[in-house]
């Protein structure tokens, strides 16, 4: 049994009530702290961490709120690195499902991309098959695809929030380079790592570069960016939202899961379902205080 402070929003309702979790067994123990910032519910509370992580998920699903579970004797901060998965997480899409559109078959490749962020398939393996799939593809199609990339609502308000904190953010995806690339245009990024498909004659071959960007190579992206920054895990957050982005989420001091798949979501540090990125603009200076050294 060990004790964790249990950080509780909502972005979308500041004011939501979220006495329904008291009448949980599980958290029996909750006691709320007193604080300054009125937008979250800070709760001390005791228990088995993954029980306590998978039935805060549970609950986050039912009645919609957002939450961090953190050790109340770990320290964290100054955060100084973000490091953030790609698809679905900065941006609403998944590149590949779009290219494959492209190549009239994104419904086989759409299928083979959500297995893979459930943790069904090897990474490499569905993205193998998966780029296969888009042989004989002109490479207009990458120039189409770049103009349909978006944010994710309060991506560039977070990201910019951070900068003026003297942090750094940076991309480690096992999306496509040129898409990483043309985000990093339009917000600083000080670190890109992504994949990057293979063309000959105007068109793609339907091959990728090795070593592939999976979750190995990104947790290894995130620590070797930390330690030329002269940075400590505990000022690390990452970002993701399937199962790939585990690893990363783990190692980093902070895991936050986005709209993730449940793999990721019951396993992650912070878990944000009903709000978006900037809801964290509040929530880390809390944080930072809590658990300073």
């Amino acid at each position: 049994m060990s004790d964790y402070y249990c950080y509780l929003f909502n972005q979308k309702d500041p004011e939501y009530a979220l006495n329904r979790l008291l009448h949980n067994d599980l958290f029996k123990s909750l006691v709320k702290e007193e604080h300054e910032q009125l937008a979250i519910a800070v709760y001390t509370v005791s228990g088995n961490e993954g029980a306590l992580k998978s039935a805060l998920y549970e609950q986050s699903i039912l009645h919609e709120f957002d939450y961090c579970l953190l050790p109340k004797n770990r320290s964290y901060g100054p955060f100084k690195l973000a490091v953030f998965d790609m698809d679905s997480t900065l941006i609403p899409i998944e590149v590949i499902d779009e290219l494959a559109k492209q190549a009239g078959v994104g419904e086989e490749v759409s299928e083979i991309t959500e297995a893979a962020m459930r943790g069904e398939l090897d990474f490499n393996q569905s993205l193998e098959q998966r780029v296969q799939q888009l042989k004989g593809l002109s490479v207009d199609a990458i120039k189409t695809v770049k103009r349909q990339l978006e944010f994710n609502p309060g991506v560039e308000a977070f990201c910019r929030y951070f900068i003026q904190q003297s942090g750094k953010i940076a991309i480690a995806s096992g999306g496509f380079m040129p898409f990483a690339e043309e985000l990093a245009r339009r917000l600083p990024f000080s670190q890109l790592r992504a994949n990057r498909l293979i063309y000959a004659d105007g068109a793609l071959t339907g091959e990728v570069e090795y070593p592939i960007v999976n979750a190995d190579v990104k947790t290894k992206s995130l620590l070797e960016w930390a330690s030329v920054a002269g940075l400590k895990e505990q000022q690390c957050i990452a970002v993701g939202d399937g199962a790939n982005d585990l690893k990363m989420l783990q190692q980093a001091g902070i895991g936050v899961a986005y709209k993730a798949k449940p793999t990721l979501g019951k396993s992650a540090d912070c878990v944000l379902n009903v709000g978006y990125l900037d809801s964290l603009v509040n929530l880390l200076p809390l944080i930072e205080q809590r658990h300073r050294v």
